[in-house]
């Protein structure tokens, strides 16, 4: 199956045992593993590396297929409930792709894979799991799945010299529609504190590694509500050494205008209008809402150095299909309930969340008051990680 981007393609790019790239891992989420593709001799890959199939560089290493260039590449892992590539790349070209606006989107072509390119694939990931080596703990053990016939090639929003870059995802930006009338807390924040409560963890505004924040700041349009939730983003997943704080200003004025993330709050709420204890959950636009609820925002900046002369470049990406197999519908319903319930939407829990939590719906001097401190944390967190910033 062609994506609907790569009709002019003559056919889709085959991966196999002797294609002359290398696959370095960079990332990986609960169902996928992305790989940064390189030459065959390991560097960096440059524009004279890439050309026709069969040719060679200067230096006789083949060139590598001139599709894969500005390119990643993603894999699914062997995982029961992960849906195989070619059904959630159907639902993304048909329910996800015209809801947006084609420089909006991460771009994902699809790809085959053969099983000998894929157990290639797995060597360079159990290399990960050596000490000191990249893949976190949490992850071995989990394979790349070899009987998967297909990859997608996604836009590559990593860093490079002239651009910093960071991503997070920016959840419910709309209040769930099951969600209790006068509601203290929207739905990520009533998660985060049940989960931060049950687990006994410190208030968001107290983790040196957090990235926690209100995702309705973030289609508010007001840069005093956008600043305090933007500063741990930043700091936590930005991908080079800048001083936050002059970073934030950069980005402030474009996030205070971003209407990518307005569009994407209403899409939410035009896909699931009645909440999810009211609804099928096998629904096409109801697992269509929950895809985008969990997608992520990929942003590259540029540095300080190139400010003047690069814009920022902004995409979604991750828009996989949500399906409720695997129980996962149950698990949605339940969840939702047990907020209801037990009172985080209206901050009435029997044990109270930290006082480090807040929510934009929460009254406005306590939402003021905890944005001014997490403007000082951020500042003090910024100078204890750049002391050449003092």
């Amino acid at each position: 199956m062609v994506a609907t981007r790569s009709k002019d393609e003559a056919k889709i790019l085959t991966l196999e045992q002797d294609t002359p790239v290398r696959v370095r891992y960079h990332a990986e989420g609960a169902a996928n593993v992305v790989f940064i593709i390189t030459s065959s001799r390991g560097a960096v890959s440059k524009d004279d590396d890439y050309g026709a199939v069969g040719t060679s560089t200067i230096d006789g290493i083949p060139r590598i297929d001139v599709r894969l260039r500005g390119k990643l590449l993603r894999l699914r892992k062997d995982v029961p409930t992960v849906t195989p590539v070619v059904d959630s790349h159907r639902h993304y070209e048909t329910h996800i792709e015209p809801l947006f606006p084609a420089e909006s989107l991460v771009e994902q072509i699809i790809c085959n894979v053969t099983p000998e390119f894929v157990r290639k694939c797995n060597a360079a990931l159990r290399i990960e799991e050596e000490p000191f080596m990249k893949r976190p703990k949490k992850r071995h053990g989990v394979n790349l799945s070899e009987t998967e016939t297909h990859g997608l090639l996604i836009t590559d929003m990593t860093c490079d010299d002239k651009h910093a870059s960071t991503e997070f995802k920016p959840k419910w930006l709309a209040q769930s529609p099951s969600a209790p009338a006068g509601s203290k807390r929207c739905r990520t924040c009533a998660l985060r504190a049940m989960r931060d409560v049950k687990s006994n963890a410190k208030p968001a505004s107290f983790r040196r590694d957090s990235a926690d924040f209100c995702p309705l700041t973030l289609v508010s349009g007001d840069k005093d509500l956008i600043r305090p939730s933007l500063e741990p983003i930043l700091l936590k997943s930005i991908g080079a050494p800048l001083d936050i704080l002059g970073f934030v200003d950069l980005t402030l004025p474009y996030f205070q205008n971003l209407h990518l993330f307005r569009l994407l709050r209403d899409l939410q709420l035009d896909k699931d209008p009645k909440g999810i204890l009211d609804v099928d959950s096998s629904n096409v636009d109801f697992m269509t809402a929950m895809a985008l609820r969990d997608c992520t925002f990929f942003l590259k900046i540029p540095n300080r150095k190139d400010k003047d002369k690069a814009h920022i470049e902004a995409r979604l990406g991750d828009l996989d299909l949500k399906t409720p197999d695997g129980g996962k519908g149950d698990y949605w319903k339940e969840t939702e309930q047990q907020l209801i319930d037990e009172g985080w939407y209206t901050g009435t829990e029997t044990t109270p969340a930290p006082k480090g939590s807040t929510c934009s719906l929460a009254p406005s001097s306590h939402w003021i008051l905890l944005g001014a401190f997490a403007i000082l944390t951020t500042f003090v967190m910024s100078v204890l990680s750049h002391p050449s910033l003092v």
